[in-house]
């Protein structure tokens, strides 16, 4: 590896020379889709020398855009190049300070002069990789980690202790050992805290404060704990972190505020540091009081289940990246920020596509990271252009599409079937205490339903599960009342004097108690049932309906009624998408027509279908919106493999072949396809915007017996054992990498290579922070993961069990011979036992004929409280047997010479006769 990074090194030198960047041009140090700029070759190309991907390309002072400039503090803006305004007034007045840093860093960098360097203004990841790469080789005065809480950590230093100092005691540490191979050594040691390195990232936010620098020294570490993943939380949901000035200190709030605004447009919650403690304070939806109490791990859970953070970064929602502290002191935030010190992960990685498959499937053996990496690939078809730089980014905007049901979830079994899967006919008793049979959507036609009318959902505010309610105004057709309500953005019903129809009195209202059971149960769904985001149809007639709006508020009463009516104070707001309107809608209800009940909720079609058949009518419900966002949507489906794909999926299995989908434009094509399904009138289509990914387990049914009509509509991504993410880590002397590998070649030469065991079951022992919890970790996984997937795969054939853990050649002959092999066979996890005849005859009598042919043998596990699973050795001789022997032989040898001077020494002394 150090070789192959020497060289890029090397490769960057001859390519960037030291002597030749006073000649450098602002085209040849930053350009758009240029892979050999000089920006280019710092950030990506050498990213293996060392990290400086994340935040905005401002951190190189200048550079180019590919699109319109944002107005951003700090920052101005040519026709073509954007800069960091102090460094100059214009484009070349920038690049020459630039260029000038540049050449000033490369010189002290090669002439060791880090003082120097520390002193120049300029974005400090950039400015320390720069110095990296110009030192002098053969006297290195800095290694590859720019991160100052990185460094930090691995120093052990505190926040005022310098780059500089930092770099020196690295140095010091590092000795006659290889510069690339120490840098290494010490990015893995950092993977190994990064819970240390985050806080300290965090805590770097806040440094000016000087209250929380004093306080950090006296809080207990589970208010620092919980105060950091409070923090963390409220960042992974987009809300900005900021804080106040007071004359005892500073307050730390979450919420919403701009920078360069004099207040929060909106603060979710507050932190008062003290010395003792950290108080809270949660602002969001109390008006009139807060919610008081101290920083706990007690209060994280309960907020992070609260789900309120998602509910306030839904209602303040953001399109840029989440302010933090440093950001409004000062114009160059967005060179330092929290998401550059971030450790990276495993550097090899399963790489999704760039552009989503329609449908595609993760297949692999147990343990693959297929349910892991599922979350990445349903983000990435949800929303292409979202980006992220750490796992807790990821998960937050997964759960908040999950929330918002644009993702969703469903697992196949042997039993599951079209009628949960698409539709199917539920029994339903109605008000007049008859059986109907009603048609209940599955959760793929729900899904479907949704994906179609995702823009219009969007641009009118329309609930994923809305409710679509049928009103009589004022009876059918045009009224005054109506044409009042359609005016005026009302939805109006009778009835007034009933009054307050929320009223805990109501029971006790005598004009309501004696209304009959239908108006009864108009009034209660109008007032209690129906909410913001339902869709309303108003009816014209028996058959058809005259206006179609989405409800955008709460049931209110209004004394006064509307217009020349005063008994119509019922009121729902409304905002009507399409009025003046006769639309039949006769076919798409079933056939049925509207009942005289004046409000009820109508079943039998969804909203796409109502968009759908405006459309068909050539009804533009939309003409000020020229442009409509559509939403991509995903359904996971877990364990594909499982169920019966053709009593599944039934006449779908065509539909959801990428050139059989309706554009989500709903402008049919040639090639598009709609088909009646069995329960419901409206032709049924698949839309393009509609993402399905499928997982599947090797162990459970191999790629080759799967479906063919399925395999031809798939695009499949393997994902296999990849146990050199571990990168030969050691646990008590055990290599994680090749005790791996070892186990899964055994066992795909003994069974076959879908079954082999995945890196999951061996990563907790991994990320372990300590070396006795790794062990602790690696005892579990043989224990309850792997020994008993391995009975499974191999249906308790405990001889190949014993073949692939090594336990048949931990001991060669019928008995050990030596204590040396005596402490071998002791390493064995299955135990093989031969039965005598006597033994044989004492359990089955004479005539069992059981050793005609081959010995009997019998094979036990060892107990899970038995001393092997403790001893390292025990699982390093699953691959390096013959090491463990010759250690074990040694140790033997050592013994038994330490014995042999004992007893010389007391026979000269004669004690021993």
């Amino acid at each position: 590896m150090e070789v192959v990074e020497q060289q890029l090194w090397n490769d960057f030198l001859t390519r960037w020379p030291r002597e030749k960047l006073s000649d450098l041009t602002l085209e040849q140090y930053v350009s758009v889709n240029d892979d050999d700029t000089f920006t280019y070759w710092l950030e990506t190309k050498t990213r293996e020398l060392g990290s400086i991907q994340g935040n905005t390309s401002a951190k190189f002072g200048i550079y180019k855009r590919n699109s319109e400039g944002k107005k951003q503090s700090g920052i101005d803006h040519g026709e073509v190049y954007t800069w960091r305004n102090r460094y100059g007034n214009n484009e070349s007045m920038v690049f020459d300070y630039v260029k000038n840093v540049l050449i000033q860093v490369a010189q002290a960098a090669y002439e060791g002069d880090l003082d120097k360097i520390d002193l120049i203004d300029f974005a400090p990841l950039v400015k320390w990789k720069i110095a990296f790469l110009y030192q002098d080789q053969d006297k290195p005065v800095l290694i590859n980690t720019f991160s100052k809480p990185m460094l930090e950590v691995l120093t052990s230093s505190n926040n005022k202790v310098s780059f500089p100092q930092m770099y020196q005691q690295l140095i010091l540490e590092k000795g006659e050992q290889d510069l690339l191979e120490f840098g290494d050594a010490c990015w893995k040691k950092a993977e190994h805290k990064r819970k240390e390195i985050l806080q300290r990232t965090i805590f770097d936010q806040f440094s000016h404060i000087e209250l929380f620098n004093r306080g950090l020294e006296q809080w207990p570490l589970d208010t620092i704990d919980a105060f950091c993943s409070l923090i963390t939380e409220a960042n992974s949901h987009k809300l900005d972190v900021f804080t106040t000035s007071m004359s005892t200190g500073a307050m730390i709030r979450i919420g919403r505020k701009e920078l360069g605004a004099a207040k929060a447009d909106e603060v979710f919650a507050t932190f008062e540091p003290t010395l003792k403690k950290i108080n809270f304070e949660l602002r969001y939806e109390h008006r009139d009081g807060y919610e008081c109490a101290e920083v706990s791990e007690e209060l994280y859970q309960r907020t992070r289940k609260s789900k309120k953070l998602a509910q306030f970064a839904k209602q303040y929602s953001i399109k840029r990246k989440a302010h933090w502290p440093k950001s409004y002191l000062n114009d160059n935030a967005s060179d330092v920020e929290y998401d550059e010190y971030q450790i990276a992960e495993a550097r090899e990685k399963y790489v999704m596509q760039n552009q989503s498959p329609l449908n595609q499937i993760l297949y692999g053996p147990p343990g693959t990271g297929k349910t892991y990496h599922t979350i990445e690939a349903a983000v990435k078809a949800a929303e292409p252009e979202f980006s992220w730089e750490t796992r807790g980014e990821l998960k937050a905007k997964y759960d908040e599409l999950v929330t918002a049901k644009r993702i969703r979830f469903v697992t196949f079994h042997q039993s599951y079937g079209y009628e949960e899967f698409v539709e199917g006919l539920k029994a339903k008793t109605t008000e007049e205490k008859s059986i109907e049979y009603v048609v209940e959507n599955g959760v793929f036609k729900e899904i479907v339903e949704d994906a179609k009318s995702s823009d219009l959902r969007k641009a009118f505010e329309v609930n994923a599960d809305a409710t679509i309610w049928k009103i009589s105004i004022d009876g059918t057709g045009q009224s005054v009342v109506s044409n009042y309500c359609l005016a005026n953005g009302l939805a109006a019903i009778g009835w007034g004097e009933a009054g307050e129809l929320l009223s805990e009195d109501l029971d006790n209202n005598e004009y309501y108690q004696k209304l009959g059971p239908q108006v009864k149960s108009s009034l209660s769904e109008f007032s209690q049932r129906s909410s913001a985001g339902d869709l309303i149809l108003c009816i014209g007639s028996q058959r058809t309906v005259q206006a179609v709006g989405v409800i955008t508020g709460d049931y209110h009463f209004e004394q006064a009624g509307t217009s020349e009516y005063d008994h119509y104070c019922n009121q729902l707001p409304v905002n009507w998408l399409v009025t003046d309107i006769d639309v039949d809608f006769h076919e798409l209800n079933g056939g049925v027509n509207f009942t005289q009940k004046t409000f009820y909720e109508l079943w039998r079609f969804s909203v796409s279908d109502v968009f759908d058949l405006l459309k068909k009518q050539g009804i533009d419900i939309n003409p000020v919106k020229a442009e409509r966002e559509v939403e991509n949507y995903v359904l996971v489906i877990d364990e594909i493999n499982r169920g019966n794909i053709s009593k599944i999926f039934g006449e779908l299995i065509t539909l959801i072949e990428p050139s059989k989908r309706m554009p989500a434009e709903r402008i049919s094509t040639d090639e598009c396809l709609e088909i009646s399904l069995p329960h419901s009138i409206p032709l049924f289509s698949v839309p393009d915007n509609l993402y399905l990914i499928g997982t599947m387990n090797t162990a459970d049914r191999s790629l080759a017996m799967m479906d063919t009509a399925l395999r031809r509509r798939f695009d499949f991504v393997e994902m296999m054992p990849k146990p050199e993410l571990f990168g030969n880590k050691t646990v008590k002397g055990i290599d994680l990498t090749q005790l791996l590998e070892t186990l899964n070649e055994r066992i795909e030469i003994l069974y076959d290579r879908e079954h082999t065991l995945g890196h999951a079951f061996l990563f907790p022992a991994f990320n372990a922070e300590t070396e006795d919890e790794a062990f602790k970790e690696l005892q579990l996984a043989f224990k309850n993961k792997i020994i008993p997937l391995l009975e499974e795969y191999f249906f308790e054939d405990w001889d190949k069990i014993r073949l692939v853990l090594a336990d048949n050649q931990k001991l060669e002959g019928k008995k050990p011979e030596s204590k040396a092999e005596l402490e071998l066979a002791k390493l064995q996890f299955v135990v093989e036992k031969d039965l005598s005849p006597k033994e044989l005859t004492n359990l089955f009598g004479t005539k069992h004929n059981l050793n005609q042919y081959d010995e009997v043998k019998q094979y036990f596990l060892k107990d899970k409280a038995d001393d092997v699973w403790k001893e390292p050795n025990a699982y390093k001789a699953i691959y390096a047997l013959d090491e463990v022997k010759r250690a074990l032989l040694k140790a033997n040898n050592d013994n038994q010479e330490q014995s042999d001077n004992t007893e010389n020494q007391l026979s000269s002394e004669g004690v021993v006769d």
